[in-house]
């Protein structure tokens, strides 16, 4: 594959991603991702705008469906059905990558913790945008990979 660096790659990522301080609001966090369907994470930011952590939009489905959710601890329960804001309601350990990072590394930290979609920082730790498995599979296609296979006819 290609040594592309993720710099390279955000041009594959059209949104801008979906950022949020720590008293936003749950329901706040909920018209966010609601605004911009393409997305599936929320990122939470410092008030200068540098990472703390991410809201899975399945975190969120838990918390707004806590009643039907049964898979979970009382001690988990507890914490989603609690949750007030977004810094109640983010995964304070997450994934990120960096803009000199490359494709094989943003793929390995996605296939690794299984998720779909990874915010990018900067090297102060601000958001500065987000890769999705979508995003890479249309760098893919559009033949932005060289040696990653051929895409389909």
């Amino acid at each position: 594959m290609k040594k592309l660096a993720v710099r390279d790659l955000l041009a594959f990522s059209p949104m801008p991603p979906c950022v949020v301080l720590a008293a936003t609001t749950v329901r706040e966090v909920a018209e966010k991702l609601c605004a911009d369907r393409s997305t599936r994470e929320v990122y939470l930011v410092d008030d200068q705008g540098r990472f703390v952590g991410v809201i899975p939009l399945r975190r969120l489905a838990r918390h707004a469906f806590a009643h039907s959710v049964h898979d979970h601890s009382a001690t988990q329960m507890l914490d989603l059905v609690s949750a007030r804001n977004a810094e109640d309601l983010a995964l304070k350990k997450a994934a990120f990558v960096q803009l000199d990072d490359t494709l094989e590394q943003v793929l390995d930290v996605m296939f690794r913790f299984d998720i779909n979609e990874v915010p990018v920082v900067d090297d102060q730790s601000i958001v500065v945008g987000s890769l999705s498995m979508l995003d890479l599979v249309a760098a893919w296609n559009a033949g932005r990979l060289d040696g990653a296979g051929e895409a389909p006819a």
